[in-house]
């Protein structure tokens, strides 16, 4: 998805001033209800011959649209959420990155599932990061605005954060700065399967869930592959590390059989409509699990 956005600096004190005000004062007549955002992601006409960016890396927000269609009733539960009270840990750039991926998931996760108080608080942190990190400028008022107002209506919250998502990484890969980029996209990638094995940590034969993550098989691969354009960076490379590590257990997985369930665009493995046919044994998801949550472990608490 490609997006253009316009960028204006957001000033700290209106986000400030949204977390401890709540919704803040609005002009007379106006409401919530009659302000909600109604704007949509959406992905403008391709050129001929243009590359999407970051088609093959899904955002966390298309992982937990999926998760909210199902109804899994652990949507409600946010303790399992990077605590915002852990940012006072993270003071060297690769952790900053890192977590920027992390808490932009968590605010995703929020915004997904009508927890808009708590998506206040992540935009915040989301701001000091960027600040620290130099993408500040890529975080704009009109974003802020929009969260403030949008606060009990998780649809179009949820299309607010996906614009912030992408936001972020157009203006990463604008400024030269893939190495950063790339371990933003790692912490939101690790953050988003940790929160849906959270939400299923146990085996469950034909669930939708456990074969959605079985499919992060190609994804993590993708994003992998990007990541490698920049492991000259020490900190890139410790974190693909860590990623191998993973990797080694979704390649226990067997490939997707069956009609053109899985397609090869662009050297990326795609995966088609309908039933992948992936399978994956009770042994192979416990294996996931745990290393997901060790490799979280590691990038939240540095």
């Amino acid at each position: 998805m490609n997006i253009s956005f316009r960028k204006i600096l957001l000033p700290f004190s209106l986000v400030a001033a949204l977390v401890s005000g709540g919704c803040g004062n609005k002009p007379a007549g106006e409401t919530a209800d009659n302000m909600a955002d109604t704007s949509a992601v959406k992905e403008p006409a391709k050129k001929p011959g243009e590359v999407q960016k970051y088609s093959q890396v899904p955002s966390p927000g298309e992982m937990f649209s999926f998760i909210k269609q199902l109804g899994n009733k652990a949507k409600d539960d946010v303790t399992q959420l990077n605590s915002p009270e852990n940012l006072k840990k993270y003071n060297d750039n690769k952790s900053k990155a890192l977590n920027f991926g992390i808490y932009s998931a968590d605010l995703l996760f929020c915004s997904t599932f009508n927890h808009g108080a708590e998506a206040l608080k992540y935009f915040v942190n989301i701001k000091k990061l960027g600040d620290d990190i130099g993408i500040s400028t890529a975080i704009n008022e009109q974003t802020a605005t929009r969260i403030s107002n949008n606060i009990s209506n998780p649809d179009s919250l949820a299309n607010i954060s996906n614009d912030l998502y992408f936001t972020t990484f157009d203006h990463l890969e604008s400024n030269d700065r893939g190495n950063t980029l790339a371990m933003v996209m790692a912490g939101g990638w690790v953050e988003s399967i940790y929160m849906v094995t959270s939400m299923e940590p146990v085996y469950k034969k034909d669930s939708p869930v456990i074969t959605r993550v079985a499919e992060q098989k190609y994804t993590l691969e993708n994003l992998m592959d990007f990541m490698k354009k920049y492991e000259k960076d020490p900190d890139v490379a410790s974190v693909l590390k860590q990623l191998d590590n993973l990797k080694a257990e979704f390649d226990k997985i067997e490939d997707a059989k069956g009609p053109a369930a899985i397609t090869v665009k662009k050297g990326k493995k795609i995966l088609g409509g309908g039933s992948t046919g992936i399978a994956v044994t009770a042994d192979q998801y416990k294996a996931i699990v745990e290393k997901t949550m060790a490799i979280r472990k590691m990038m939240t608490q540095n």
